[in-house]
């Protein structure tokens, strides 16, 4: 018997200036583990952690766990860690067992799958009823009676059907009633922090900067909110053409890096916009931004 094991990348765009500190929670990973196999009339474990990518525990993370016979939630201790059991003995199936992880305005979720095989306990303790060996000539069917045979097990193996398509559908039913709570979860909190959202937060401060360069500030917010909106945008593209998490976050901060020419190219045309300098001055300066010293 051995364990399989999940793993997620959570993670979503910081506030690049001033935050409530609900938003300054890191980007953490879920990860799962499980026995690959259960026997009959046991209680299967769901096993987890939540960690940084400098893999420091992340507590207080609400974790939803949604069993076949119903769902559980639970938090994340001090650790990071989180260990919950079906409530009900599982039955013989193979099954997907979704985990909901969230904290804030950060979301995942992680699945698993394992198979329930018959007790080998009740294996023993049923009788084996040898049947007497009447010959060693095999019996051969008339038409008619291969007929009904056929029919037998085409009945049989519908009826399986339905009730694999009928479990398939209970799963996935539950997967979406999650998802939906999760997202009025969500719903539910933007609406709650949206006073506080890094848009808001910076507009209510440039209120207080003096009326002559309040415009220059607002642009230059909505210049570096632009760029992080596209550095989310390749990452979520990246994860989408199935590249790895940590390849997607790569992503994000390669198109999210700015380089000082770009600053100062964005505040030198704000200055001339907004009638704060003149081109003439704004070329007085180098690639550093400094003025050139008089020998």
């Amino acid at each position: 018997m051995y364990k399989i094991t999940s793993i997620v990348l959570l993670s979503c765009m910081m506030g690049l200036f001033l935050a409530n500190p609900a938003w300054a929670v890191e980007d953490f990973m879920l990860s799962i583990n499980s026995l690959s196999e259960y026997e009959e009339g046991q209680h299967s474990m769901i096993h987890g952690k939540t960690i940084t990518l400098d893999e420091e525990p992340v507590s207080k993370v609400l974790i939803s766990i949604y069993f076949p016979s119903g769902i559980i939630k639970t938090s994340t201790n001090s650790t990071g860690q989180f260990s919950v059991t079906s409530p009900i003995p599982v039955e013989i199936g193979e099954y997907d067992i979704v985990v909901y992880a969230k904290k804030d305005n950060r979301y995942t979720s992680a699945e698993i799958t394992y198979k329930v095989t018959e007790s080998k306990a009740k294996k023993i303790q049923e009788p084996v009823t040898k049947t007497p060996k009447i010959s060693e000539k095999k019996i051969e069917l008339d038409p008619f009676s291969k007929m009904l045979q056929e029919i037998e097990k085409q009945k049989k193996d519908e009826i399986k059907r339905e009730k694999d398509s009928k479990e398939r559908q209970e799963i996935e039913k539950g997967r979406q009633l999650a998802k939906e709570d999760l997202q009025n979860d969500l719903k539910e909190s933007e609406k709650r922090n949206e006073p506080n959202s890094p848009r808001n937060v910076f507009y209510r401060f440039i209120q207080e900067v003096d009326s002559s360069v309040r415009a220059i500030f607002w642009q230059q917010f909505l210049f570096t909110e632009k760029i992080s909106q596209q550095a989310h945008d390749a990452k979520e593209e990246a994860l989408k053409d199935g590249k790895s998490s940590f390849e997607a976050m790569k992503i994000f901060q390669q198109e999210a890096a700015v380089t000082q020419k770009e600053i100062m190219d964005v505040n030198k045309n704000l200055s001339v916009k907004y009638g704060n300098s003149t081109l003439d001055v704004q070329n007085m300066f180098d690639e550093n931004g400094k003025l050139p010293r008089e020998d």
